[in-house]
């Protein structure tokens, strides 16, 4: 025996332990932990992007009328609506686009 559990094995203890919690619950959680996880990615490649340019994030701040402190918030994945993100990746010269995913489809929506 290796002493690891495998992730399957440790969800099925994590729901023994929480029975309050619905399967509706458990998946909520899931996407808002996925939805964390993006924001963060997403943050992080405009940091990369602005040191790529040389930028600071004063310099950002000012291009977009935002405070240098909100840039350093959505270089770290607080990110709490698109037009601020589209216009953060503007300054970059760079674009956001949208796109609604459902079944095989992709409709670009923005």
């Amino acid at each position: 025996m290796s002493g690891h559990s495998s992730w399957a094995e440790v969800k099925r203890r994590v729901r023994e332990a929480h029975p309050e919690v619905s399967d509706a619950q458990w998946e909520e959680r899931k996407q808002a932990a996925r939805t964390a996880t993006e924001a963060y990615v997403l943050g992080h490649h405009l940091r990369e992007i602005r040191e790529e340019q040389g930028l600071t994030q004063a310099q950002v701040a000012a291009s977009v009328g935002i405070s240098q402190a909100r840039v350093s918030q959505i270089e770290r994945g607080e990110i709490h609506n698109l037009e601020t993100i589209r216009t953060y990746a503007a300054a970059l010269g760079a674009r956001i686009t949208v796109s609604i995913e459902y079944g095989d489809r992709t409709i670009g929506a923005a």
